[in-house]
């Protein structure tokens, strides 16, 4: 079995227990925010919508802008000391959420939820990348994804289901929830992420900037389209909310059903093909879905779109892994995913622009021109740098 695994057999456990940890977290995060709020908040704090959801743009924002910073401090305090800080302040959270009956306190205890959350993905990140076996990275990488991601799926849909009937009890959950990531991580207090020999030749910093396009891209094209996706499904093909449904859980199943092999294939022919190939179905996708009326091409698109992102997201991966500075990794780690986190924030405004002013379908040609402009540049960049 360990064999198959991209990690080293060596510190396993402890990564295991983070990445365990980092995923309950995730999930109380979105089962606080997505099931339990819409409830909670106005029968038990009297406080509307506008509220609680003001609060979790600003526990994003807390986090997002924050993340550089965050990966500093878990590469340069102890990633044990800083999982350990964000369980604590997340389960501070939830005991004080019954008091929280004024927004500007659930607003400040949602912004400081936020930046203690701030350390753990450039933190588990790096350490996937530290511990990876040799030749092993961009899987090593996509694999610690697959399994912390879904638990945001598994908080709102589980905690969503209790808090509808019984808002008390779903916070009763999330509080057990997060003690036993607290647990978790005050296991591995006194951990450090492994920091790598150093190398006597100096690093192109000047690179870094090459990174950036495909942070903000990557997650902006899609966020055109995240708040419009169901108006449009439903006024052009007559689809309702679970028939769509459908139709994304072909494409991300497959998208998460191919990684092993896309993940090998990346480790061992290099991360080039992966990426420009996945950004450049991606961007055909978008393109296909602003002029198609056929159900049957949507459900080609989405295995598609599938296809596509199991290239992308371990090419990226790849990509970073084998160019990334050694120094200081969390931190710049953190800042990339900075730019993702603006690319997420700003899109669904753009797309809505985009839809006034031009139809329906701009926000899908405005997205699949970031995916093919994307594909074009790093085919230029990778053919011209030589990148070690």
């Amino acid at each position: 079995m360990f064999r198959l695994l991209p990690w080293a057999r060596e510190g396993l456990s402890v990564f295991l227990r983070l990445v365990l940890a980092v995923g309950l977290m995730e999930g109380v995060r979105s089962g606080y925010f997505a099931g339990l709020m819409p409830f909670y908040a106005p029968e038990r704090l009297h406080l509307g919508p506008a509220v609680f959801t003001l609060a979790y743009t600003l526990h994003q924002l807390a986090e997002n802008l924050s993340k550089s910073f965050g990966g500093l401090l878990a590469e340069r305090v102890g990633f044990g000391k800083t999982a350990s800080l964000a369980g604590g302040v997340g389960l501070l959270v939830l005991f004080l959420t019954p008091q929280a009956e004024a927004a500007w306190i659930l607003w400040a205890l949602a912004t400081l939820w936020g930046l203690s959350l701030s350390t753990l993905y450039p933190g588990l990140m790096t350490l996937a990348s530290r511990i990876a076996v040799p030749g092993r990275e961009a899987r090593a990488l996509s694999f610690t994804l697959t399994l912390v991601l879904p638990w945001a799926g598994i908080g709102l849909v589980g905690v969503g289901q209790v808090a509808q009937r019984h808002p008390e009890a779903a916070l009763t959950l999330l509080v057990l929830a997060q003690g036993i990531a607290l647990l978790l991580t005050l296991s591995l207090f006194a951990f450090r992420i492994p920091l790598p020999p150093p190398k006597r030749e100096a690093y192109p910093w000047g690179r870094l900037f090459l990174f950036l396009p495909a942070a903000f891209g990557q997650t902006f094209a899609p966020a055109l389209v995240s708040l419009s996706l169901l108006r449009y499904a439903k006024e052009r093909f007559g689809l309702e909310p679970l028939a769509l449904g459908g139709f994304l859980l072909l494409g991300g199943g497959l998208a998460f059903g191919l990684l092993p092999l896309t993940g090998r294939l990346v480790d061992r022919r290099g991360y080039r093909l992966a990426l420009l190939g996945g950004l450049f179905l991606l961007g055909f996708a978008m393109l296909r879905l602003a002029s198609t009326q056929s159900l049957a091409e949507v459900a080609l698109l989405a295995v598609l779109g599938g296809v596509g992102f199991s290239l992308f997201l371990p090419g990226w991966n790849g990509f970073l892994a084998k160019n990334l500075p050694e120094e200081n990794r969390a931190a710049i780690w953190g800042g990339l995913m900075t730019v993702e986190g603006l690319g997420v924030a700003l899109g669904p405004a753009a797309g809505g622009v985009l839809w006034q002013a031009f139809g329906p379908q701009a926000p899908f040609l405005a997205g699949s021109a970031i995916f093919f402009a994307l594909s074009l540049f790093y085919a230029f960049v990778l053919g011209r740098v030589r990148w070690s």
